[in-house]
């Protein structure tokens, strides 16, 4: 029953996530909680960039789900590329990053509370360039993530 509640508190809280901060598509600057790793890897907006913060990632183990990351990632607009037509498109990116959110295993195998931050790249870069077209594509950074279960990494 507990277990039970604790699932049903993170399905509502990615709910709420999502519905509140779908807009935010084009928002400048890190993430909240993840403005030092933003620093570290040197993951500056370049005013180039499309953010999507928050992007709810169910964890499953077992086929059950255990629970939530929301991760904020940074996707850089390469030169060349008409930045206001990309980011016109920005509905359809965040709709191609949910969707691969849900469609692939990206927590860390080993952790219910990480993610697997090189595969997780690589899903957002296909997904990205679905909704985008491969030479808007430039670098994608992990921003920030956040554990459901409490934990900010």
């Amino acid at each position: 029953m507990k277990k039970q509640h604790a699932v049903a508190r993170a399905i509502a809280a990615a709910m709420i996530a999502s519905t509140l901060l779908a807009g935010l598509a084009n928002a400048s600057g890190p993430a909240a909680k993840g403005e030092e790793k933003a620093e570290e890897s040197g993951a500056q907006s370049s005013g180039r960039s499309m953010d999507a913060p928050y992007l709810a990632v169910p964890v499953v183990r077992n086929g059950q789900l255990v629970n939530y990351l929301f991760v904020s990632i940074r996707i850089e607009i390469a030169q060349g590329v008409d930045l206001w037509r990309t980011r016109e498109r920005a509905h359809f990116l965040r709709d191609a990053l949910v969707r691969a959110s849900h469609a692939n295993d990206l927590a860390d195998p080993n952790d219910s509370n990480a993610l697997n931050e090189p595969r997780a790249v690589e899903v957002y870069r296909a997904a990205a360039i679905q909704a985008l077209g491969e030479n808007a594509v430039g670098a994608i950074s992990v921003v920030a993530t956040y554990s459901s279960q409490g934990s900010g990494i």
